[in-house]
């Protein structure tokens, strides 16, 4: 942080620094103890939320972190010619909470170049934009906790991840085209040696807005996301054979206002020090006069090759599926939100690839996709700086079953062993809090939330199952209560 403060010292009109820092007083668990992974009420231990929250963002809003931004736009030597660039540093400070030692992790968070070229008419142009290191922000799909084609994507370990973007803008109107590469480990299938090797990624999409009210957009993409490695013998055929990925997303969005502005994430748009960008206060609640209704459909399907897993000498397409609904309802000071999200267990494994790295599942295997729906409800009482709110959301999750057992996936590396003799159970979770404005750049937030998950499970030795079985995990550990106190501010 020191040096985020030099530099600020010496920034100029083009350099800024975005910063957020949360002091949270938390306890992901105030019914349970140490034993169960809860320290009581602290300002270490992060990650209390509910399922469905951070929908549209990656990061919570519970954590320290800062964007060091160093922008440049200007006019070019030709007529209708500008270029603009930003150097995007991501500073996210944290504490280890078994060695309580602060640490700092520093990454690229959208670094770019952009050339752009004016055409007739007005907000009508045609622009270049390489992203230097990671184009993270360049990715396929609308909702952000579906969207995909970031470095994650890849099934090996990457380092920079950069790409770059051709696209018109004619208002409301698009369209792009775009590459990305990724470097990792690439095993030769003849000579069993690694090396460094480039995988590539193609993406395209357009938007058409057809009133101020309605618009409809899709994009299309292609990824190596890897090699098969899992096979039952190197000598087979298809050791070292690329995966595939192919994909396309939709979206379609209608409002009965302008007033009600559409749903899009932060985090898929290019950082810079413009006016529309960096605001004199961060905290914003949505009010019109009168009412405004906002819906949004979004359905994204992926495939990809991966090795049958009743032939291992061939393989087969494996296709996964999301899907989701987002309303809002905004009365003069008052906002309702309605949301669904569907994605089969395919769409949440992707990016391991498989259930099993580089197989497909079984089609005779029993599995249930994740289906989950919420309501959030606010209301600002703009005179006293105040605005409660309350959600409650309910998931039934995707699930898949081996001889081993029932599990549940959470996310693509999140999962959990289902009780023996017992059914999955759908997820309740809600939560209210409050949220006091004190100034233009420093809120006060207090929330409580509660989670019921039958699913979680300990593994247990006992007399008549000496070699251990799956029980039902402590009461204090299927009811979540957690609560967070945090003074959060952006500045």
């Amino acid at each position: 942080m020191l040096v985020l403060l030099s530099l600020t010292g010496l920034a100029s009109a083009g350099e800024f620094v975005d910063v957020w820092v949360t002091s949270a007083f938390e306890d992901t668990n105030v019914m349970a103890g140490p034993e169960a992974y809860s320290p009581s009420i602290n300002f270490v231990q992060r990650g209390n939320r509910a399922f469905f929250e951070d929908y549209e963002s990656r990061s919570s809003d519970d954590i320290s972190r800062a964007q060091l931004v160093l922008y440049r736009k200007d006019e070019g030597n030709w007529s209708g010619w500008s270029t603009e660039a930003a150097f995007v540093l991501r500073y996210t400070p944290y504490l280890n909470p078994d060695q309580t030692e602060p640490g700092t992790v520093i990454e690229d968070d959208g670094s770019y170049v952009r050339i752009i070229k004016a055409l007739p008419g007005e907000e009508h142009n045609i622009s270049l934009t390489g992203y230097a290191v990671d184009s993270g922000r360049f990715r396929l799909g609308y909702s952000y906790d579906l969207t995909w084609g970031g470095r994650e994507i890849h099934s090996f370990t990457t380092g920079a991840a950069p790409g770059v973007r051709l696209q018109w803008q004619k208002g409301g109107h698009y369209g792009f085209v775009g590459m990305k590469t990724a470097v990792g480990d690439w095993v030769d299938p003849e000579t069993r040696l690694k090396r460094n090797q480039a995988y590539y990624g193609y993406l395209a999409g357009a938007g058409y807005q057809v009133n101020e009210n309605l618009k409809i957009e899709a994009g299309i993409g292609s990824f190596e996301q890897g090699q098969i490695q899992n096979v039952d013998y190197t000598t087979s055929s298809l050791y070292g054979e690329l995966i595939k990925a192919f994909g396309y997303s939709s979206q379609i969005a209608w409002r009965s206002t302008p007033d009600v502005s559409w749903i899009e994430s932060a985090d898929l748009k290019l950082y810079r020090n413009s006016p529309d960008f960096v605001k004199d206060s961060y905290i914003s609640h949505r009010q019109i006069d009168g009412f405004g209704v906002l819906i949004q459909a979004e359905v994204d399907r992926l495939s990809h090759n991966l090795l049958d897993p009743k032939k291992g000498d061939t393989t087969t397409i494996e296709t996964g599926t999301a899907a989701d609904i987002q309303t809002l309802m905004v009365i003069n000071d008052t906002t309702i939100g309605v949301d669904a999200v569907y994605k089969d267990l395919a769409y949440i494994l992707f990016n391991v690839p498989g259930l099993t790295s580089g197989v497909a599942m079984n089609p005779n295997m029993k599995q249930t996709p994740q289906l989950y729906g919420r309501i959030k409800a606010s209301h600002y009482f703009a005179d006293a700086h105040v605005a409660p709110s309350i959600g409650v959301g309910m998931m039934l999750p995707a699930t898949y079953e081996t001889s081993g057992g029932t599990f549940v996936q959470y996310t693509e590396r999140d999962k959990e062993q289902v009780p023996r003799n017992q059914d999955p159970s759908p997820i309740l979770s809600g939560l209210a809090g409050v949220q006091v404005d004190l100034s233009k750049s420093v809120v006060l937030v207090a929330e409580a939330l509660y989670t019921v998950d039958r699913n979680q499970s300990e593994f247990v030795k006992t007399e008549k199952r000496p070699e251990g079985d799956r029980l039902n995990a402590p009461h204090n550990e299927q009811n979540v209560l957690g609560m967070n106190v945090m003074m959060r501010a952006r500045f």
